[in-house]
């Protein structure tokens, strides 16, 4: 016998399985990046240069992190405030140090990380250093999509502006660094991507590698004449290399946000 369920109760069940949260969702994944800046500033020089390209200036909080920058040494985010060492990134207290042998001076509020032992000193904040700046705007994006998918998805992410309280779509498919002094976090990656690549914004486009962010493509690897439909980029999660791949095959995929 058919049934006719009252009209109000569709309504109920539409709403409740459009409003409900997908079982499978995921929460995209933080990625950090160093860049070392080689050019000497004074530390409020670099924390402004810093702020405005990237996040901030460096914040090192374990001896795993130290040890990842052991070949630059420069400004880090460490400075002396109201009788507490604290970070530049969010004013947050430091809990961990690594001082050289005597420091810190208690004449000099700044701090520089030694090259090659890593170890800390407190220097004048007015002498001017090369800097290490983070930048944390990168996330990883565990559902699998096809490159422009992905692309897509990046680009309709929403963010609360900070000045204006409105609803802004600030982020992109991730162009990446090819220069030797920018590192960023491929253990994350390889610790929680779902696929073997991850897509990035690296596509070829009318007889040219391109990267969606307008960079220019450095890396002398990639061929010139690409297979029919292979025109896209992605990192994989074992190598260094960028991988060419497939457009329509689905991926996780990186997504920053632009400045």
């Amino acid at each position: 016998m058919k049934r006719n369920f009252p009209s109000f109760l569709i309504i109920l069940l539409v709403f409740l399985d459009l409003s409900a949260p997908p079982c499978a969702a995921n929460h995209p994944i933080n990625i950090s990046q160093i860049v070392y800046i080689s050019h000497p500033l004074t530390w409020s020089s670099a924390q402004k240069y810093c702020r405005t390209h990237y996040s901030d200036l460096v914040t090192i909080r374990s001896q795993e992190e130290t040890d990842k920058l052991a070949l630059y040494g420069g400004w880090i985010g460490l400075y002396y405030n109201s009788g507490q060492w604290r970070w530049s990134r969010g004013y947050e207290e430091a809990t961990f140090f690594i001082w050289d042998h005597d420091e810190p001076d208690s004449g000099q509020h700044c701090t520089l990380m030694h090259q090659s032992c890593s170890k800390w000193e407190s220097d004048d904040c007015a002498k001017r250093h090369p800097f290490l700046c983070m930048d944390d705007r990168m996330i990883l994006v565990q559902e699998k999509k096809t490159w422009e998918e992905a692309m897509l998805h990046c680009r309709m992410l929403p963010v609360v502006s900070s000045t204006t309280g409105g609803i802004i779509y600030p982020y992109n498919l991730a162009s990446l660094p090819e220069a030797e002094d920018i590192l960023f976090d491929r253990e994350t990656i390889r610790a929680h991507a779902t696929s073997d690549q991850v897509w990035v914004g690296l596509r070829f486009l009318a007889g040219h590698w391109v990267w969606l962010s307008g960079h220019t493509v450095t890396s002398s690897y990639l061929t010139h004449c690409p297979a029919q439909l292979q025109h896209c980029g992605a990192l994989d999660r074992k190598e260094t290399d960028w991988k060419i791949m497939n457009c329509s095959e689905e991926r996780n995929f990186l997504c920053i946000m632009r400045r």
